[in-house]
């Protein structure tokens, strides 16, 4: 039969019960502000019943565990938006710069190549004027210098972005040994049924910096263990950790990023590494696609009209000289446009006429109509209208990825409120939980003194 001392086990396991749930709600409290921690409770449970000839008589209360309150679906998604947004600061940063260069470039070329084709007209007043030519030589290695300086900047951007990546995956390897590395220590402290609840949040928090950086899928094993991978390739299982490499290649010498002997660059799709190679690799280089054709088809373009006219030579060159320097192709054109040295050295070479008479401007003329002819984009672009209509469309795509890293922001923040809801620590609520576990405490302290009173009377009686 349940007796005195056994009213005092139930009594002296009770304050043990609230002690320790008083102490869980204290840590909470305590952690309130730390990044990453997730609100915990102490389970309470019956204590196993004890048969009696009345029936089963309770035992007290066992604190069964110490659980963290998480939800392990809005985690996922907010993974999920980490990943989208990370993607979208990464692309809009570094389209923010292209537009800043943009905006200076171009406005510069397009100033140089006003400039440029000015100069024809100018000529086009007194063919044989020496000054005249030698202002058009300046205002041509102008416009090279403009051209050049424009495709080194959108250079040294993508320069910038392989540089970020290589960072980025020497930070994703340092992530991913950590989760390894906690995977452990979660095993070795659960493995005799406790809960590794602090180890945990911090594993979680790894995982979302890492969501980061790049798209990644996870699931927990039985044994508490994360196995993480990205782009078909295992980063972690268990405490085995595969670490990326950023292997340089030909022909830029870029950094490819490798998993295992893999090559998963085009195949990360989320976080800031991906956005990083959508810079580098997609969104700069069309830019520069499009400088280089601008520059391709100013050269083509003067020189075809150049070599069939007549310089101040005697005897006339024939054919005239190319007065841009052929490239080779249209890619790299930006950077290789330069003027004829021939003609750079003497501007008598300059053929602004075409008859050789004395006087005649005709080529000069149609040289400086250029200028005017809507000759690219299948004849419906002038060179001005082609420089805004890459400015322009630099501003819409960094428009767009500010307004989907705009989106992305809210629907995290969204979703962080859900879980802090869930998992975060409020203060209103654990100033109840310890309140309620307070009165609880001195309720059983209470029980325990009438138990004792209760004691001493029959021990004070039975010696009567």
């Amino acid at each position: 039969m349940q007796t005195l001392f056994g009213n005092l086990e139930v009594g002296r396991k009770s304050l043990l019960a609230q002690q320790l749930a008083l102490q869980v709600t204290g840590n909470n409290i305590a952690n309130v502000n730390t990044p990453g921690y997730t609100r915990q409770r102490a389970v309470l449970a019956e204590s196993l019943a004890q048969d009696t000839p009345a029936g089963p008589i309770g035992t007290g209360v066992d604190v069964q565990t110490v659980e963290s309150v998480r939800d392990q679906f809005l985690e996922a998604r907010l993974g999920s938006v980490i990943q989208d947004s990370s993607r979208e600061d990464a692309v809009a940063g570094y389209l923010n710069q292209v537009q800043s260069v943009s905006a200076v470039s171009q406005a510069g070329l397009r100033d140089a190549l006003s400039r440029f084709f000015n100069s024809f007209s100018a000529l086009a007043t007194d063919a044989s004027s020496l000054p005249l030519r030698s202002s058009l030589i300046s205002a041509a290695q102008n416009l090279t210098t403009t051209f050049q300086n424009s495709a080194q900047q959108l250079t040294e951007i993508r320069e910038n972005a392989d540089a970020a990546i290589v960072d980025a995956v020497n930070q994703i390897n340092s992530l991913t040994a950590r989760i390894g590395s906690l995977n452990q220590q979660i095993t070795n402290t659960e493995f005799g049924g406790s809960h590794a609840n602090s180890l945990r949040d911090e594993r979680a928090e790894a995982l979302n910096q890492l969501a980061s950086f790049i798209d990644i899928h996870y699931y927990e094993a039985e044994d508490g263990t994360l196995s993480v991978s990205t782009a078909g390739q295992s980063l972690v299982t268990a405490n085995f950790v595969q670490a990326l490499r950023a292997q340089q290649t030909a022909p830029y010498g870029f950094s490819q990023i490798i998993a295992g002997q893999t090559d998963i660059t085009g195949s990360i799709q989320g976080g800031r590494l991906s956005g990083l190679v959508q810079v580098r690799d997609v969104i700069v280089p069309n830019y520069q696609a499009d400088l280089d054709t601008l520059a391709s088809n100013v050269i083509n373009q003067i020189n075809t009209v150049h070599t069939g006219g007549t310089d101040l030579q005697i005897p006339p060159t024939s054919p005239a000289l190319d007065f841009f320097n052929p490239v080779s192709g249209t890619a790299g054109a930006a950077r290789a446009i330069s003027v004829n040295a021939v003609i750079a050295g003497d501007a008598r070479y300059i053929a602004a006429g075409r008859s050789g008479a004395p006087g005649d401007n005709a080529n000069a003329l149609a040289l400086a109509d250029l200028g005017n002819q809507r000759i690219l984009a299948s004849g419906t672009q002038t060179f001005a209208d082609a420089i805004a209509s890459l400015q322009s469309r630099i501003g819409t795509d960094a428009q767009r990825a500010q307004s989907e890293l705009e989106t992305n922001n809210a629907i995290r923040t969204q979703l962080e409120n859900s879980r802090d809801a869930v998992s975060g620590v409020s203060l209103d609520e654990e100033a109840v939980d310890l309140i309620k576990f307070q009165r609880a405490y001195q309720a059983s302290a209470k029980y325990i003194s009438v138990i004792d009173q209760l004691m001493e009377y029959i021990v004070t009686t039975l010696g009567a």
